[in-house]
């Protein structure tokens, strides 16, 4: 008679089937892609607005990326996702476009979700006022 397996040998196995079955975007197309500094746009907390403070998500074409104190690499899952490797807390961040990422997590039970847009800036010598 065989025993059951342990949950956390079964989360894992499920954990590898959706990353095999999502897979990741091959790394150089989404490190060009998503490569720039996002800047805070809304901060809603509790389904409650309020100002962005955070500081820019910056995202090197190198596959690192720093933000909130945090450096660590970036991947991106199913075309749709930004998963940061250390970030604990926020999770993954959704694309919702390729120029704005969301991220939305829980806060002492309570939402809450930040969004960020990509700057643009102007080639040397171009004015864009």
């Amino acid at each position: 008679m065989r025993r059951p397996l342990p949950r956390s040998v079964i989360s894992f196995l499920v954990l590898l089937g959706c990353l095999g079955a999502f897979g990741a975007m091959p790394a150089a197309k989404a490190q060009e892609q998503l490569a720039g500094k996002y800047r805070c746009v809304k901060i809603e907390f509790n389904h409650q607005s309020g100002t962005c403070q955070s500081p820019p998500l910056i995202l090197s074409s190198d596959g690192s990326y720093q933000i909130w104190g945090e450096r660590g690499t970036y991947q991106v899952m199913n075309g749709q996702w930004l998963v940061l490797s250390h970030s604990k807390r926020r999770g993954m961040g959704h694309i919702a476009n390729p120029h704005e990422i969301i991220f939305e997590y829980r806060v002492d039970g309570r939402l809450c979700r930040v969004t960020f847009r990509q700057l643009f800036e102007a080639a040397p010598g171009v004015s864009l006022g």
